[in-house]
């Protein structure tokens, strides 16, 4: 699997046909190899890449795959919801509203808009995506699991136990933790919408510094998930004029609006109207359905090519804990108190019982 492109070729344009891991383009090979288990990890990492391989024609397809590929997203963010469910579950502890109620999220942003390259976690010009509500942190292990990344099944098994490559909230690769694919560790609210501005401004910097008119080293973007608490904390709104004050267009925020906090629904605390807020610091910002696929692939690739200057922020309205009935929707749903509901919560989306 070519890593990098040969000396003298733009990076990004070498990483869009050979680097850029399009899941959505593995499921649609995988699903025709393994039926339901389409997205399920595959366990020959070089079985993986001949699928990626195969598959890369697909990105010339027509309207018709398209479809296909819409289907194949639509799988992928069922099967994350189930790894969650199910990681969560052997740990009877965990955050499971955020990975069920951002799936669609998870399966744009891993299965067709990121450009990275899972054999290479540390590609220089990778997209870097940061999970500014770690306490969600299932959202991210299910996800680099499913993209190819170097966490084995049995790490989500592990989730939460000690010594484990999948903690409660993710942490920077370190002495204990090696997970690949973590960009930044993130626990208290807000921190890791901070660190991505920072991240933002350090590849504006080395664009500056290292491309030419001839070669483009640097071009990527940085993404970040949070949610309501996240933006109730100070350390957002500096960072956020930061940013815009910056010109850092290459700076997408997602925000995981699903109107809930630990204790209470989140009307008891804030009633602003956030995107004023925002459109005030200077910020290009788009109000969206965050399960529909079409507008959430549609909207973050609107993002990544506008380059006027302006940091992105994408309100994505979501159902916390999407999928299961009894806990969507409500702060129930921010923390385990799924767990119970589990098996039948999956067979409502359409994953096989005993999976």
């Amino acid at each position: 699997w070519p890593c990098r492109p040969p000396r003298g070729q733009s990076l990004r344009r070498t990483n869009q046909q050979l680097v850029t891991m399009k899941f959505s383009m593995l499921a649609i090979a995988a699903t025709a190899l393994a039926g339901v288990h389409g997205f399920a990890p595959v366990a020959n990492p070089s079985a993986r890449v001949m699928a990626m391989q195969a598959s890369t024609t697909a990105i010339q397809m027509s309207a018709a795959v398209d479809v296909d590929t819409k289907a194949a997203l639509a799988t992928a963010a069922n099967e994350a919801r189930g790894l969650a469910m199910d990681s969560i579950a052997a740990a009877h502890s965990g955050h499971m509203g955020l990975p069920l109620g951002a799936a669609e999220i998870g399966a744009s942003l891993y299965g067709s808009q990121m450009s990275y390259n899972a054999a290479d976690p540390t590609w220089i010009n990778r997209d870097r995506f940061i999970l500014s509500a770690g306490h969600g942190s299932m959202f991210l292990y299910s996800w680099l699991n499913l993209a190819g990344f170097d966490l084995p099944i049995d790490e989500l098994k592990n989730f939460r136990q000690h010594h484990s490559m999948t903690p409660g909230h993710p942490e920077f690769p370190n002495s204990e933790h090696n997970t690949p694919g973590i960009e930044s560790t993130t626990g208290p609210l807000g921190q890791g919408v901070a660190n991505a501005v920072g991240i933002a401004a350090s590849e504006k910097m080395a664009e500056g510094v290292y491309n030419t008119d001839d070669h483009k080293i640097f071009d990527h973007h940085v993404y970040a998930l949070a949610g309501d608490g996240c933006f109730q904390e100070g350390v957002t709104a500096e960072a956020a004029a930061f940013a815009a004050h910056e010109k850092l267009d290459n700076l997408i925020i997602l925000y995981d609006a699903n109107e809930v906090t630990l204790d209470k629904m989140a009307e008891y605390t804030q009633s602003e109207d956030i995107i004023k807020r925002y459109d005030a610091y200077g910020w290009e910002t788009y109000d969206i359905d965050g399960h529909d696929l079409d507008a959430v692939e549609a909207t973050i690739a609107a993002a990544k090519a506008s380059d006027n200057g302006k940091p992105k922020f994408i309100k994505c309205n979501t159902i916390i804990g999407k999928g299961m009935e009894e806990t969507e929707g409500t702060n129930a749903a921010h923390g385990e108190a799924g767990v119970p509901y589990v098996d039948k919560a999956k067979v409502n989306i359409g994953l096989p019982e005993g999976e």
